[in-house]
């Protein structure tokens, strides 16, 4: 772990780097920084990392892998599956072996985050880390001279990885690092197809709620079940809450329309216009009415008219 000062720390940030304290010295764990005062940075009773930002492989919580190439001669560690520490430590060098596990997410600056990562793979394999009983050595691996695990080159451009080139004595080294390759890729498509689930699974959520608003706020039938159509890709028990929700609004509404008085027609209410105002106003809302029903409509407005002002002669006579 990289501890930093108040100055380090408030540069970091500055530059976008997430940062945690705590007081130095204190066996409790780190905390955001905006849960400190501001004047933080200058105490000298506290002290600052960089946050961790974790990943999910499988079921566990995994630090990070570094995304950007460290400065040359940066001791680093990589995951390692087929070594008892779990954890492969070299100096990097910017190689091209170095950039392939770069790219791949597997290179982290500390230890215990690259052993995390180890377990992690292998857990999501189904795989144990219990040693087989059967064994001829504890300690002794069948693919390196036990005195070469977890040795770390003084010399940057020496340094070595359980990645790097094969050497030419043990071809099993060149399994581990195809092995490693394709735990990796079944770890991030396992990460990929829950984050797709999730999206997806929040997606309905949301769509479902509105759905269900919707129905609770419609007046008829129609528009209770014209909520159903937002529905087709949805298997049946995801579509199952809204047909209930639809069933028990339709029997709300159900007594209601039984109770509504429909106003007459338009028709009836021309042939039966108390004078030629009432006409008037009923003459401007035919206009308003399909088209097609529109001549029919003012052969009766002239009908009524035709028969108001009838009346009218026949009372000044």
């Amino acid at each position: 772990m990289n501890i930093l000062n108040g100055t380090e720390a408030f540069n970091a940030m500055s530059a976008g780097q997430k940062i945690e304290a705590r007081h130095t010295g204190s066996d409790l764990d780190f905390d955001e920084i905006r849960n400190f005062p501001a004047t933080v940075f200058i105490d000298q009773d506290y002290e600052f990392r960089i946050a961790v930002v974790y990943m999910t492989i499988g079921l566990m919580q995994v630090p990070e892998a570094i995304k950007e190439a460290p400065v040359k001669g940066t001791l680093c560690f990589a995951p390692s599956l087929l070594t008892t520490e779990l954890s492969k430590s070299f100096k990097w060098k910017n190689s091209e072996s170095d950039l392939e596990l770069l790219v791949r997410g597997l290179v982290h600056l500390y230890e215990d985050n690259a052993m995390t990562h180890a377990r992690a793979l292998i857990s999501i394999s189904h795989g144990s880390l219990i040693k087989n009983e059967e064994s001829n050595s504890d300690d002794e691996m069948p693919w390196s001279d036990q005195n070469d695990q977890n040795s770390t080159s003084n010399d940057v451009e020496d340094s070595l990885t359980d990645f790097d080139q094969p050497k030419a004595e043990p071809a099993s080294e060149n399994l581990s690092v195809d092995e490693l390759k394709r735990l990796q890729e079944e770890a991030e498509k396992s990460v990929a197809e829950k984050k797709l689930a999730e999206t997806a699974e929040i997606e309905y959520q949301k769509l479902l709620s509105e759905l269900l608003n919707g129905v609770a706020k419609a007046n008829t039938p129609a528009e209770v079940n014209a909520h159903t159509r937002y529905t087709k890709p949805w298997t049946e028990q995801q579509r199952k809450p809204l047909l209930d929700a639809i069933h028990k609004r339709l029997q709300e509404l159900a007594p209601a329309v039984a109770e509504i008085k429909m106003p007459p027609s338009l028709m009836v209410q021309i042939q039966n216009a108390k004078d030629l105002t009432e006409l008037d106003c009923l003459e401007i809302e035919v206009s308003t009415r399909d088209p097609d029903i529109q001549p029919k409509l003012m052969g009766c407005v002239k009908q009524r008219r035709f028969e108001l002002e009838n009346q009218a002669d026949g009372v000044g006579q």
